[in-house]
């Protein structure tokens, strides 16, 4: 899996060399279309580490709505990057910047819920004791 990856990356970036200097709006869409193929080619690990956190989650008894906002803050994570990626390579640092301020906000957001049941969870250890 991790030659097909490299391969699909490879092939994408000689791809945006070759067409960059004729067509840079061309070059840009063929790099966006290689990130979303790549990200495509790892979907199936995606739902093997889903599938053992909530395994996990389920043997430990701990909180399943806590797994699924981990899974949204790192999901949420990896678009972002994404988007400030593809921003990037179409030369709109600006862009790109209020993308990464905006993220964060939201990554910010999504944090909160976590924080709240890992707080709950320290407190009913502090009891115990």
């Amino acid at each position: 899996m991790i030659l097909k990856i490299a391969a699909m990356g490879v092939i994408t970036v000689v791809s945006v060399l070759v067409v960059r200097n004729e067509r840079s709006d061309i070059a840009v869409l063929i790099a966006i279309i290689g990130g979303i193929a790549i990200v495509l080619g790892v979907v199936d690990y995606l739902t093997a580490i889903v599938d053992m956190l909530t395994d996990l989650a389920e043997r430990t008894g701990v909180n399943l709505d806590l797994v699924r906002y981990l899974l949204k803050l790192v999901g949420a994570g990896y678009i972002i990057e994404f988007a400030c990626d593809t921003a990037e390579d179409a030369k709109l640092t600006p862009l790109a910047n209020k993308i990464s301020f905006g993220g964060k906000v939201v990554l910010f957001c999504l944090m909160i819920p976590i924080v709240k049941e890992l707080t709950d969870i320290v407190i009913s250890l502090s009891e115990l004791l």
